[in-house]
């Protein structure tokens, strides 16, 4: 089968020998006798990355811009040589989409979990944008990222290299593109919006979907005797009922069946849970939705009890709650369907009026008082992760011991532990 590559920015489908090359303001076809053959890229991927071209002035020169031959946006380094996952962040507005994509690409940075490095491979340009618009707000300042606006939002590109655990408990390494899109709730809901901003959700790799609980009418009404402007900041037109019913005439009822694309149905602001009680929570003490754990650590492979645990107690809050609809919505839709509940600031945001400076008009600022604390934002990309074949999933905790203990007595110990859960495995079967 011949080796294909997808636009990130257009998701057109092209070989990577296609691309086209940026040569001053003009875009070059390679000739065949321009090809670098004899590269280290071409000899382990089949096709180039650079060739070279002689300029008017009789001079040889190297080009390594390749560009889409489609829409001619410039792939990012190395592009096409890598696995490549493209995750779309999906949700109504004011469900926490851009702040949980900025914390997400924050705690991937700086991973407990494993070894791993984020590097950004875009655009300077886009880089800049996605600094200015969303992480310096959020993670220096500490104040609320706006909604996103209905228009195209570039494509935000990185390479993933991390550590991951084999069969046998070794660790490997693995090397990824990743590319993250972010989409205005409104262009969701609407026929043109999802065609013409939301082109990259049926080509994804893996979709996760916020549901902000504030817009669950018998959570909204709990919610409201703690903090009346959080119900009051949701629009009256957010429905996940549209969503999903755009999302089947966008891409779904052209097919026999469901999606396969993997979708993470994740409740956002999962701290606010803390701040009521009624029944669910009293029938379950240790919930996780309400007593917010610490995030689970995932070490080198994904810790099924816990994305099952967690799964199971939002179906039964959502079941619960008569919000079955938003799960029967996904279930009707993609085949691959798991729950998750996530937190990207930990904390509820302190909301005031404010009067804006340009324009006079009242308008709200949202900031966060102290530190953030998140806690499970890793997860559903983790579990995307591994419905892609790029991560292990693993039955018990037997890796954190093992990793954690420093003394060579320890290491020995945590070692035989490890023997012992094996063999006793083996025995079971």
């Amino acid at each position: 089968m011949e080796k294909k590559i997808i636009c990130p920015s257009c998701c057109f489908k092209f070989h990577p020998n296609d691309a086209v090359f940026l040569f001053g303001k003009k875009y070059v076809v390679p000739d065949m006798e321009d090809l670098s053959f004899n590269t280290p890229e071409f000899e382990a991927h089949g096709f180039v990355q650079r060739i070279f071209v002689t300029n008017a002035k009789g001079v040889r020169q190297e080009l390594d811009k390749r560009c889409c031959p489609n829409c001619k946006f410039v792939l990012p380094t190395g592009y096409g040589m890598r696995k490549t996952l493209l995750i779309s962040i999906l949700g109504d507005a004011r469900s926490g989409k851009s702040v949980f994509l900025t914390m997400l690409i924050n705690q991937l940075e700086n991973n407990p979990d494993f070894p791993s490095k984020l590097t950004f491979i875009g655009d300077n340009k886009v880089r800049e944008y996605f600094y200015n618009t969303y992480q310096k707000p959020l993670l220096k300042d500490h104040t609320l990222v706006s909604s996103t606006k209905r228009k195209r939002i570039p494509p935000y590109a990185f390479n993933y290299w991390y550590r991951y655990r084999d069969e046998s408990g070794d660790y490997k390494e693995n090397s990824i593109d990743i590319i993250f899109y972010d989409i205005a709730g409104e262009d969701l809901r609407d026929h043109d919006g999802i065609r013409n901003n939301g082109y990259n959700i049926k080509d994804s790799s893996g979709l996760i979907y916020l549901v902000d609980p504030t817009n669950f009418n018998k959570l909204a009404d709990l919610f409201r005797f703690s903090d009346q402007a959080l119900v009051d900041a949701i629009p009256a037109d957010n429905s996940n009922q549209a969503i999903f019913d755009n999302l089947y005439n966008f891409f779904i009822g052209f097919d026999s069946g469901q999606s396969e694309i993997p979708l993470a149905l994740t409740i956002s602001k999962a701290d606010l849970f803390k701040f009521v009680n009624f029944d669910f929570f009293n029938n379950k003490p240790s919930n996780r939705l309400q007593n917010v754990l610490p995030d689970e650590k995932h070490h080198g492979a994904v810790y099924m009890p816990s994305v099952k645990g967690l799964h199971q107690e939002v179906r039964e809050l959502i079941s619960y709650i008569g919000e079955d609809g938003v799960y029967n919505n996904a279930l009707g839709c993609f085949k691959h369907v798991q729950c998750f509940a996530v937190s990207s600031l930990g904390k509820k945001p302190i909301v005031e009026q404010i009067s804006d400076p340009d324009t006079n008009e009242t308008i709200e600022k949202g900031y966060v008082d102290g530190g953030l604390e998140p806690f499970r934002v890793k997860e559903p990309f983790y579990w995307i992760l591994m419905r892609n074949g790029l991560l292990l999933k693993h039955e018990n905790n037997r890796y954190t011991d093992f990793d954690q203990v420093a003394t060579p007595e320890g290491k020995l110990l945590a070692f035989w532990k490890r023997v012992l859960g094996v063999l006793n495995n083996k025995f079971r079967a």
